[in-house]
């Protein structure tokens, strides 16, 4: 599990890492983000992120 609750700011760079932890977590298990800001919600509604994260 991912808690975001303190994240105020996303770049490319943590998108990238976020999407190589969730290739390794769909080999090995599941990965869940939790407590998503409006902010960074907007930026995986944007990238497309929302539908291959799960999001809670």
């Amino acid at each position: 599990m991912m808690d975001f609750a303190e994240l105020v700011y996303l770049s490319s760079a943590g998108l990238r890492v976020i999407l190589a932890a969730q290739k390794q977590m769909n080999k090995q298990g599941e990965m869940v983000i939790v407590k998503v800001n409006e902010t960074i919600m907007e930026i995986f509604e944007v990238t497309g992120f929302t539908e291959i994260l799960n999001i809670e």
